[in-house]
C-alpha cells in the first residue's frame, strides 16, 4: 500500500485506499460534524492472526506482505473471523477480544484476526467516527490480499465489530465482493442512526448481516444509550428489548468488586453497551440455543403474541444466527428474547397464560403475581411476573413470559402466589383490622415451552388464593 497521501478541500486521499469525502451523505442532520479520517499511518491498525497452531502469541499480518502471510499459520481452507473493537478501546485493554478468540478456537478450526485500531479509536468521538472508514478499507484490503494470494474465499470471511467496530465492518463489506458475514455488536448510535446506508452498517454490506442491540435507549435521552435501536441487518436481535440489560443496574461498588478497577469502571459506565459482546462470546460454545422470537415490537413480545415461532421460525442470537436466514434478503427480521444477568446468559422461554375464575363475590384486585414452574427435569425460581402492582379482573386471562436457566422438561405444576396492594385512594381495598382477606380465584394455567413448542394445561377448578399465600396447581386438564 502506498503511504503517501493528500488532502484537498473536502476529501482525503490515501494511496491504494482511495479518497474519502466528508460531504453528503457523511454530512447530514444526523451527522452535523463531519471530519475527514486520519491517515493509515496515524491510525496504524494492527492485524494479529491466531489459529489453533498459534493460539497465544499470534502473528502480525500486513496487506501486500506475501512473506508474512505464507510463513504464518493462516490456512485458506478454514473460515476466518475478524474481530474489531470500538471507541476508546484497543487490542491490549479489550480483553473481551481475546476471550472471543479463545472461544472461537475452542469451538472450531478457524483463522482469527484481532484488529487493533487503538491509535484511531482513542481520538475524540467525531474523529474516531471518521477513522472507522479507513480501518474498514484496510480490513477489506487485507481480505482481498488473502483471496488473491492464497485463494481464500470471501464467502468464508466473517467480520465482527463492537460499537464503532460494527460500522468498520460495514465499510469493509462495501469493498469486498461476496463477504460472507458481518456481526454488529450494538452498533454505535451517535452520527450513525437514521443516516444514509452508505454511512452505517446495513444489509447490503455482506451476504448475511446479523446484529445484537443491547443499549438502544436513545443517546439523546436521560439514559444516554450508546447503541442503535434502528434495525440494520438481515436479522436484528433485541435481548431484553434491546436496552436495560439485567445486572447492569448494579452500583459502581459492586461492578468494581466483581470485575476489578478497569473492567469494573467500564461495566459501570457502559454495561448495557458492552453486554452485546458478552452475549456473543457466551453463545459460541453454549448448549442453550439463545433462541429469539420473530416479532414486530418489544410490547408484542412481552404480551406473548410472538410465541411459538411461526413463518421462517425462531432465530438464534449470536454465533449460530446464520442457521436462520431470511428468504428475502432485502427484508429485516426483528427477534426478541430474554437473557440472564450474568454468564451464562442464555435462558429457556415459557409462555404462561393464567385464566382467573369468576365465582360469585369475586372482585377486581390489585397486586403482584409470582409464579414458579416445576418440570420433569428442573424448577424455576419464584418469579415476579409484573414489575409493579397491576389490576387483575375475574374471568380474564393474563399472559406472561417466564425464563429458566435450564430446560425444565414437561411442566408438571405451577406454584401461584400474589401480594395484595391496598391503595390509599381505594377505600374498598383497605384491610381494616384484618377483617378482609383478598383472594384471587384460579381457573386454569396454560404453559407453552418456547423451545420445544410443547404445551400443557393445568386446571385449578376455581380455587381461591389469599394474598401472601401460595397454591400449587398440578392437575392436568
Amino acid at each position: 500500500m502506498a503511504v503517501s497521501y493528500v488532502c484537498t478541500g473536502g476529501s482525503a486521499c490515501y494511496g491504494d485506499l482511495g479518497c474519502f469525502s466528508n460531504d453528503a451523505p457523511f454530512f447530514s442532520l444526523y451527522r452535523p460534524l463531519s471530519l475527514l479520517p486520519q491517515s493509515p499511518q496515524t491510525i496504524n491498525p494492527k492485524f494479529t492472526l491466531y489459529t489453533r497452531e498459534d493460539a497465544t502469541r499470534g502473528r502480525l499480518l500486513h496487506a501486500g506482505d506475501v512473506t508474512s502471510l505464507n510463513s504464518s499459520t493462516f490456512n485458506p481452507n478454514r473460515p476466518t473471523k475478524f474481530v474489531v473493537h470500538g471507541f476508546i478501546d484497543n487490542g491490549v485493554l479489550a480483553t473481551w477480544m481475546k476471550e472471543m478468540k479463545d472461544e472461537f478456537l475452542r469451538q472450531g478450526d478457524y483463522n482469527v484476526v484481532l484488529v487493533d485500531w487503538g491509535h484511531g479509536s482513542l481520538a475524540l468521538y467525531g474523529q474516531a467516527t471518521a477513522n472507522t472508514r479507513v480501518v474498514g478499507a484496510m480490513i477489506a484490503q487485507l481480505i482481498n490480499f488473502m483471496k488473491d494470494t492464497t485463494g481464500a474465499r470471501p464467502e468464508d470471511m466473517h467480520v465482527l465489530g463492537h460499537s464503532l467496530g460494527s460500522h468498520v465492518a460495514g465499510y469493509a463489506g462495501e469493498r469486498v465482493r461476496y463477504l460472507g458475514r458481518i456481526t454488529g455488536l450494538d452498533p454505535a448510535e451517535p452520527y450513525f442512526q437514521n443516516t444514509d446506508k452508505a454511512v452505517r452498517l446495513d444489509p447490503t454490506d455482506a451476504l448475511f448481516v446479523d446484529v445484537i442491540h443491547s443499549d438502544g435507549a436513545s443517546f439523546y435521552s436521560t439514559k444516554l444509550g450508546l447503541g442503535m435501536s434502528q434495525a440494520c441487518g438481515h436479522v436484528d436481535y433485541y435481548p431484553n428489548g434491546g436496552h436495560d440489560q439485567p445486572g447492569c443496574e448494579k452500583g459502581p461498588v459492586q461492578h468494581l468488586a466483581e470485575n476489578g478497577l478497569y473492567e469494573g469502571t467500564r461495566e459501570f459506565v457502559a454495561c448495557n453497551h458492552m453486554r452485546s459482546y458478552h452475549l456473543f462470546i457466551d453463545s459460541i460454545n453454549s448448549h442453550c440455543p439463545f433462541e429469539g422470537y420473530r416479532c414486530s415490537s418489544e410490547d408484542e413480545f412481552n404480551a406473548g403474541n410472538c410465541m411459538p415461532c411461526s413463518g421462517e421460525g425462531c432465530g438464534y442470537m449470536g454465533m449460530h444466527a446464520d442457521r436462520v436466514k431470511p428468504a428475502n434478503r432485502r427484508s429485516t427480521n426483528k427477534y426478541f428474547l430474554k437473557t440472564g444477568d450474568h454468564s451464562h446468559y442464555c435462558r429457556y422461554h415459557y409462555k404462561v397464560a393464567v385464566t382467573f375464575a369468576h365465582p360469585t363475590g369475586s372482585k377486581q384486585e390489585r397486586g403482584k403475581v409470582y409464579l414458579q414452574l416445576t418440570g420433569t427435569s428442573g424448577q424455576t425460581q419464584q418469579i415476579s411476573v409484573n414489575d409493579d402492582y397491576v389490576y387483575i379482573s375475574p374471568g380474564q386471562t393474563y399472559t406472561y413470559i417466564l425464563t429458566s436457566a435450564t430446560q425444565l422438561g414437561e411442566v408438571q405444576s405451577v406454584t401461584f402466589k400474589w401480594d395484595h396492594d391496598s391503595t390509599l385512594l381505594n377505600v374498598g381495598s383497605w384491610n381494616v383490622l384484618g377483617l378482609r382477606h383478598p383472594k384471587l380465584y384460579l381457573d386454569r394455567i396454560q404453559i407453552l415451552n418456547g423451545e420445544s413448542r410443547a404445551t400443557s394445561t393445568l386446571c385449578a377448578h376455581g380455587v381461591g388464593v389469599e394474598t401472601d399465600h401460595s397454591q400449587v396447581i398440578g392437575t392436568v386438564c
